[in-house]
C-alpha cells in the first residue's frame, strides 16, 4: 500500500472528522483559498475546453480566477459584503477579460486563417456570464434544478460560473439554490425560508 495514502488515512482516524455536513459554500469565501481557485479554473477548464485542450487556456482560466480572487479579498469589497451592500457580481470584469482574451485569440486565428467558431469554449463563456447577470439584475437566486431551463444549457457549464461571480449555495438534501452574493442576511433568509432552507450566516 502507498505511504503517502496510509499516512493520510491514519492521521485522519488520529483527528477524527467533523460530521456536522456544511450547508452553505460561500464562494466569495472560498475564492480567496488556493486549493478552491485551482478547483474552480479546472472545473471550468473541464465543462468549456474538452473538445479542444490548450495549455495556454487553463493558464489563462487560472489567472481569471486569481484576479476575481484579488477582487473578494480586497478590504473595501469584504466590508460592502458584510454589509450586503455589494448589489453587482464582478461578472463585468470576467467579461471585460474573456472579450480581451477573444480580441487577442481573433488574432491568431486570422495569422493561423482561421475563423472562431460562434461556439467556441471563450464564446459559451462570455455568453453564459452575461446571462447569469441578467438574471440576477432580475432575481436574487436560482434553484439548481431551475438552472438547465434558465440558461438553456446543461448545469456544468453555468455551476463553476456561479462559483467564479461568489454566488452562496445553500443545499438542504437533494436540493441546492444559488443567491447572489452581497445580499443582506434578511433578505438571504427570506429566499431560503420561502425555498424550505435553512439559514446559515
Amino acid at each position: 500500500m502507498n505511504r503517502n495514502m496510509d499516512y493520510i488515512l491514519d492521521s485522519l482516524i488520529v483527528r477524527g472528522f467533523d460530521r456536522k455536513p456544511s450547508e452553505c459554500n460561500d464562494f466569495t469565501v472560498l475564492l480567496r483559498q488556493k486549493d478552491f481557485k485551482e478547483l474552480i479554473a479546472l472545473e471550468i477548464y473541464e465543462s468549456y475546453f474538452w473538445d479542444e485542450r490548450h495549455e495556454f487556456d487553463i493558464q489563462i482560466l487560472r489567472e481569471i480566477v486569481e484576479i476575481i480572487a484579488k477582487f473578494f479579498d480586497d478590504p473595501d469589497t469584504i466590508m460592502q459584503i458584510k454589509n450586503g451592500l455589494l448589489l453587482t457580481l464582478p461578472s463585468a470584469m470576467i467579461i471585460s477579460l474573456v472579450v480581451h482574451i477573444r480580441s487577442k485569440i481573433k488574432i491568431l486565428f486570422k495569422k493561423n486563417k482561421r475563423v472562431e467558431n460562434e461556439n467556441s469554449s471563450w464564446h459559451r463563456i462570455e455568453k453564459n456570464i452575461k446571462n447569469i447577470d441578467k438574471t440576477f439584475s432580475n432575481h436574487d437566486y436560482i434553484l439548481t434544478n431551475e438552472i438547465e431551463h434558465i440558461f438553456n444549457t446543461n448545469r456544468e457549464e453555468i455551476q463553476p460560473l456561479l462559483k467564479l461571480c461568489g454566488c452562496k449555495c445553500y443545499f438542504n438534501k437533494k436540493q441546492s439554490i444559488w443567491i447572489k452574493s452581497g445580499l443582506p442576511d434578511v433578505r438571504t433568509k427570506e429566499i431560503l425560508k420561502k425555498n424550505n432552507f435553512k439559514f446559515k450566516k
